[in-house]
């Protein structure tokens, strides 16, 4: 049996709204902006209320309510975000203090930037403010949106970190690995980067050069990898 689609109701009311315009950062539609814009993030609640990956792009609904301040009138507005070409995602149902999109982030750079291995040479005399070094760097990159995933290995009587005087330290995105590298270099080590090669993304038949157009949109906790983002609220009178 297929799998069932999440179709959006037709009591949703798109709006004409695209979230990436030519030769400009991508925003999010004016409705939202003008809330964000005027609230301070303790006045709203904005949260996910379900994701969907049922269909052949993500959905993700969620709700945003404000309460009735200086006698300005409450808000309770709920959407749907359609995530088209959905990469990756982690998606928290946690209360988000701001919503953006992006399209310059170092989450993309697995899509968009030249794949490569981060080969070292010489002696390291401190692991650990290597390690340290390294972890510091992609936290400042990623900060809690990605795994730091690089291991030295637990030292043994049979084992020791660095024991050989070259090798493969990890591998990733061109971009990370010289910023690795210049942690390398910092801790009296060389590297070298070889195997470069252009992302390819699998389009379902087969594994195609990957689209150097892709977006990242920030919900809290959540973060979503996709070509573009598509916002259709629900009409208040529906409800």
């Amino acid at each position: 049996m297929g799998q069932t689609q999440h179709q959006i109701p037709k009591l949703y009311k798109a709006l004409d709204v695209t979230c990436y315009l030519k030769n400009r950062h991508p925003v999010l539609p004016k409705k939202l902006e003008d809330i964000f814009s005027e609230f301070d993030e303790d006045d709203f609640n904005l949260y996910i209320t379900k994701a969907d990956y049922s269909g052949d792009n993500f959905l993700v609904d969620f709700e945003l309510t404000v309460q009735d301040i200086n006698e300005r009138g409450g808000i309770s507005q709920k959407w749907t975000i359609e995530a088209i070409g959905h990469r990756k995602n982690h998606v928290s149902f946690d209360f988000a203090p701001f919503m953006e999109i992006k399209d310059d982030h170092p989450l993309l750079w697995e899509f968009t930037d030249t794949q490569c291995q981060l080969y070292f040479t010489g002696e390291c005399k401190d692991p650990a403010k290597l390690f340290y070094d390294l972890y510091v760097t992609h936290k400042r990159m990623f900060d809690k949106y990605q795994y730091f995933n690089i291991s030295f290995g637990e030292e043994t009587t049979c084992f020791k970190p660095f024991q050989y005087s070259n090798g493969l330290l990890t591998q990733g995105s061109k971009k990370l690995m010289e910023l690795y590298g210049n942690c390398l270099i910092r801790n009296g080590l060389d590297f070298t980067i070889i195997g470069e090669r252009q992302a390819k993304y699998w389009d379902g038949d087969q594994y195609i050069l990957e689209s150097q157009d892709l977006k990242v949109l920030f919900f809290g906790d959540t973060y979503i990898v996709a070509k573009d983002f598509s916002f259709v609220q629900e009409e208040e009178n529906s409800r």
